[in-house]
């Protein structure tokens, strides 16, 4: 029978979250991990692309523009290597770029579905490959945010558990977006606008499409717009306790920065990120829709822009109700 004595040295239990054990930091060197990152990434997207050549027809190949000048593919892989370097330094674990890859990417992959008889496979293929090409070396060189890992304790971890309000919200997202496209589908502008501005082959599938079969088309952006904007922002919100104190504003002695930031930028910690998100989600949008759609035979930067801004206004208005859904989620 141990004695009192024991029982007094013997050391504290090591208390573990939820069975896990602490992950042990990375030695890989941090000015290595975009370098890597970048590697990683030219080589599982050819790696998959070898393999899906071997199953897809040349679809997207038949109504690509071809490229004389010679600066042209440093251009893209100048490109390429920016938007990978701003997803790291943004500290985007792999849930958030695989969410961020899927968004800037369905507006043309919409595009070349519904305007240019671009299968669905070939489309599956086109955005699974551009996701895991990423996600796949975030996944290996970067832990998950805060917003996605279990074991840290978040003040509204409660409702990114909660499956009527991840389900509500994705939801709302597919029928926010579908109801954007498919009114500006029938008000008569998106058709003549693309027609105007890129060599369309067919307008056909626009004008049989309605709210259910877009969302069909476009589902997957539900998930991806509430996993990196409205997630990131519930998991924002400091414990109770937990937030920093802040100087009260004197408008007497106040600097001029000081003064913009009390009257413009006086929102909770919570809109602030979704309004950063959404900031951010519609800059790389723009950039990569416009991109692509440029790559289309007698596509013009007009068109391209134009298109993009139809899908940034979208995000915008489900940025928007999720204002409200946060407001309503933290009254209760």
């Amino acid at each position: 029978m141990p004695s009192s004595f024991d029982a007094a040295d013997r050391a504290p239990p090591t208390v573990v979250t939820n069975g896990t054990p602490p992950l042990r930091a990375s030695r890989l060197p941090s000015r290595l991990r975009v370098p890597i990152l970048i590697v990683l990434n030219w080589g599982v997207q050819n790696a998959l692309w070898s393999v899906a050549e071997n199953f897809l027809d040349p679809e997207l190949g038949a109504i690509t523009r071809t490229e004389n000048e010679w600066w042209s593919p440093y251009a893209r892989l100048g490109y390429k290597v920016l938007i990978i370097f701003l997803g790291w330094y943004l500290r985007y674990d792999y849930i958030d770029v695989a969410s961020l890859n899927v968004l800037t990417h369905v507006p043309f992959a919409y595009l070349l579905s519904t305007y240019y008889n671009v299968s669905h496979t070939y489309i599956g293929a086109f955005i699974g490959i551009e996701m895991l090409s990423i996600v796949i070396p975030t996944f290996l060189l970067r832990p998950r945010s805060v917003a996605h890992n279990p074991n840290v304790p978040i003040r509204n971890r409660y409702l990114l558990n909660s499956f009527q309000v991840q389900w509500a919200n994705i939801f709302l997202a597919i029928g926010v977006y579908s109801i954007v496209i498919w009114g500006a589908l029938k008000s008569q502008f998106l058709s003549p606008y693309l027609v105007q501005h890129f060599d369309i082959p067919t307008v056909e599938a626009s004008h049989n499409e309605t709210p259910l079969t877009l969302a069909a088309k476009i589902f997957v952006i539900g998930f991806a717009a509430k996993a990196f904007i409205l997630n990131p922002s519930f998991a924002a919100q400091p414990a109770s306790g937990a937030a920093t104190p802040t100087q009260e504003f004197d408008p007497a002695t106040a600097t001029l920065p000081e003064t913009v930031k009390h009257n413009v930028w006086f929102f909770s910690r919570r809109t602030r990120t979704l309004i950063r998100q959404t900031t951010i989600l519609n800059a790389f949008l723009f950039a990569n829709t416009v991109q692509r759609c440029l790559t289309l035979q007698s596509s013009d930067f007009a068109g391209a822009a134009g298109y993009a801004g139809l899908w940034i206004f979208a995000n915008v208005i489900v940025a928007g109700w999720w204002v409200w859904v946060g407001d309503t989620s933290e009254e209760d």
